[in-house]
C-alpha cells in the first residue's frame, strides 16, 4: 500500500495548500501525514482547541502555526500546517475562513482514504 505520506504530493493536496495560503494570506502552508512530532492549536467547526501539555511532547507556541485536521469518518490522516504572518493560536484567522478551510481538508480526507482503500483492493486482486 502507499504510503500516506507518498499521498500528500498529490495535486488536490498541493493544490489545497496553496489555497489555504491565499485564503489566509499564510507565510507557509504543508500537509504531514499522522501521526505528528508535535502539537499545535486545532481549528475545529465553530472553535480552536489548544492542546494539553503532555510528558515528553514538546509544548506548543503560537509561533509554530495552526494544525488544520484531515480526516476520514473520524479517523486522523493528516493535517495541513498554517503559517500565518503573525503568530496565533488560530483565532486571528476568520470564522467564515476556518469553516471554509474545515470543508477543504473533509474533501482532501475523501479523497486521501480513497486512494488508500483503491490500493488495498488493488493488493487483493493481485492476491
Amino acid at each position: 500500500m502507499k504510503e500516506l505520506a507518498e499521498l500528500s504530493h498529490e495535486p488536490m493536496v498541493e493544490a489545497t495548500a496553496a489555497r489555504l495560503v491565499e485564503l489566509f494570506g499564510l507565510r507557509a502552508c504543508w500537509f504531514e501525514a499522522f501521526p505528528f512530532d508535535g502539537q499545535l492549536p486545532r481549528i475545529e467547526p465553530g472553535r480552536i482547541v489548544l492542546p494539553a501539555t503532555e510528558p515528553g511532547v514538546e509544548p506548543w507556541s503560537c509561533d509554530a502555526g495552526v494544525e488544520l485536521p484531515v480526516r476520514f469518518r473520524g479517523l486522523p490522516l493528516g493535517r495541513f500546517v498554517l503559517v500565518p504572518a503573525r503568530p496565533t493560536t488560530g483565532v486571528g484567522l476568520s470564522p467564515a475562513g476556518r469553516t471554509e478551510a474545515i470543508a477543504m481538508a473533509v474533501g482532501v480526507g475523501t479523497e486521501i482514504a480513497a486512494a488508500m482503500l483503491n490500493e488495498t483492493d488493488d493488493r487483493r486482486a493481485r492476491g
